[in-house]
């Protein structure tokens, strides 16, 4: 586990970065053509949807699945963020928007997301991607998703509120500091309000029938 003192983000603002938000959260940067490696983005957009069957499975589905299954995940996730780390080794930064597009920046995250086995790399993720924000090859919203996992997985509380647990059919928010201020910073790094979160929450990975069971304390991406 990294020492607290090599916690490289823990700002009372975000990276800086473009003040254009687009509707549904993160930054609006304008000229992004197709991929300049569509390489690398078929092989990150393409981990993502096989994960779909395993780590990137409904929580429900999780919650019900045998351990050879669960054990599938868990070597899946693995496998997964060794390509991101030789991806982010070639490139010697976060893979952005201009070489693997929105998509391909997108599948780099939710790889990020879910390597918490391992925390160093995390970090270090971590950085790239706020370096990745200031060019304006990433959004505010990203980054705020990679900064909360860091936290949670160091046993601290997040600051915008976009990890949850899936326990028993229930959906519980990890603890987040100063509640009372989440909407603002949430609003700050363009992310929607956390209604539409937990609405969004519900319907991916709760059955039908547990709609609203959402606790206010307590991960899933």
């Amino acid at each position: 586990m990294p020492r607290e003192a090599d916690y490289p983000l823990l700002p009372e603002k975000p990276p800086d970065h473009l003040s254009c938000f687009a509707p549904g959260g993160g930054v609006v940067t304008a000229g992004f053509r197709a991929p300049a490696r569509p390489d690398l983005a078929r092989d990150l957009v393409g981990r993502v949807e096989v994960a779909g069957a395993t780590w990137r499975a409904a929580g429900r589905e999780r919650e019900a699945a045998p351990q050879d299954v669960v054990q599938s995940a868990q070597h899946g996730i693995a496998a997964d963020a060794q390509a991101l780390s030789r991806i982010v080794g070639r490139l010697g930064s976060w893979p952005g928007r201009t070489l693997v597009g929105a998509d391909g920046c997108e599948a780099a995250l939710a790889i990020a997301l879910n390597a918490d086995h391992d925390p160093a790399f995390q970090l270090a993720l971590l950085r790239m991607l706020a370096d990745a924000v200031r060019l304006g090859e990433a959004t505010t919203a990203q980054w705020a998703h990679l900064h909360d996992r860091c936290l949670v997985g160091s046993g601290r509380s997040q600051q915008f509120g976009t990890q949850y647990w899936l326990r028993e059919g229930r959906l519980e928010m990890c603890p987040v500091a100063d509640p009372q201020g989440l909407g603002k910073r949430r609003a700050d790094v363009g992310l929607p309000p956390r209604e539409e979160l937990i609405a969004r929450l519900e319907r991916r990975h709760l059955p039908r029938h547990g709609a609203g069971d959402v606790t206010s304390e307590r991960s899933v991406a």
